[in-house]
């Protein structure tokens, strides 16, 4: 919606400098306002930019913002000499400068992640083994069931983990608003990295989680300038260990016969798993239905962090579909189980899967 907005204004401020081309080459003569010729060859430079700069962003070339500054800068002289339009010249200008600006530090903002993904599959790019049913035999049965059933044996051994989710968060006594996100774990050397663009009170807001198993970061930032929030605590990193470890139990299951993974089966339908890594642990309960399919994940482990205090966390999940050839969860809720009421904060719905990505 936003983009169309954005290209409709692109647009008028284009057609408004191809009437001034028009005047001064002479094209336009029954107007009352005259221009002169002399400035022609400005007026073609201005157009031409616009043209471009329209265009790339329709294309969604990331150049466009650099042709946007220079087309905006050659639009106010014009406005300036000119002495016409002046308000709303200028208003339109300072729109197509700001979200110039904007689109750049969000760039310069994501680029953190994507350093880091790129990163990540060079590390990891390499002939993985095929899991076979010996990996898992140490496993609990409803977690080989459960590995089994959603197609990892035969396949490559996870070791990068990438999902694109789209959905809705909230806080508590606040509406709903609407997000999308990126993210891939490592497993051998345990990492996640999360990414998610928001509209969060009608503000473009982007946030970055980062968590490298030594230490966790949570930056958000409202127009991808403004930090609103920036955290580094133990808390923190106790609960991305929580989160990372949810994440490998729902999407990655497979990567469960690495030995920072303890599992005890606990009932006919019910398995505790604890992550260590670094001198730390957390751990949580899952709880499977009668087919073998992971219906809930609890831990008592993550930190509310409006509150900074342990909260039971649980992650309930919806139908399974078909991603590729495994048998995933394709919606799953974010919940605070506090004592009063069940409180749903996140809405996830898997739209993309992919392990071991080559790029």
């Amino acid at each position: 919606m936003m983009r169309t907005v954005f290209a409709i204004l692109l647009f008028l401020h284009l057609l408004i400098h191809l009437i001034g081309l028009g005047k001064a080459s002479g094209w336009i003569t029954n107007s009352q306002t005259f221009i002169n010729s002399n400035q022609t060859y400005l007026w073609w430079l201005a157009v031409l930019l616009l043209m471009v700069t329209s265009l790339f962003f329709l294309l969604k070339k990331p150049v466009w913002t650099l042709l946007a500054i220079t087309a905006v800068i050659a639009s106010q002289v014009l406005i300036i000499i000119n002495g016409e339009l002046i308000f709303l010249g200028s208003f339109i200008n300072l729109i197509i400068l700001l979200v110039s600006i904007v689109t750049i530090a969000g760039w310069q903002f994501q680029n953190a992640y994507q350093n880091e993904r790129i990163r990540a599959i060079k590390t990891y790019q390499k002939k993985t083994k095929m899991l076979t049913p010996e990996d898992i035999a140490h496993l609990p049965e409803l977690v080989q069931h459960y590995i089994t059933q959603c197609g990892f044996v035969g396949r490559p051994k996870v070791e990068i983990l990438s999902i694109r989710f789209t959905g809705e968060m909230r806080e508590k006594g606040k509406g709903w608003f609407p997000f999308r996100s990126q993210q891939f774990n490592t497993i051998s050397t345990p990492s996640r990295h999360f990414f998610m663009k928001a509209i969060y009170m009608g503000i473009p807001t982007k946030g970055y989680h980062s968590y490298t198993g030594k230490t966790a970061k949570m930056c958000i930032k409202a127009f991808s300038l403004f930090k609103v929030v920036s955290l580094q605590t133990e808390e923190l990193l106790v609960s991305e260990m929580v989160t990372y470890l949810n994440d490998i139990c729902l999407f990655a299951p497979a990567a469960l016969i690495d030995e920072q993974f303890q599992l005890e089966q606990t009932g006919k339908d019910s398995v505790k798993v604890v992550y260590s890594h670094q001198g730390r642990s957390v751990s949580a309960m899952l709880k499977f239905d009668d087919s073998g399919r992971l219906l809930d994940f609890y831990s008592n482990d993550r930190f509310d962090v409006n509150t900074n205090k342990k909260c039971m966390f649980s992650t309930p999940v919806g139908t399974y579909k078909d991603f590729g050839g495994y048998h995933l969860p394709t919606y799953g809720e974010a919940t605070w189980n506090l004592p009063e009421e069940d409180f749903v904060y996140g809405k996830f719905n898997l739209e993309e899967i992919e392990f071991n990505p080559k790029e």
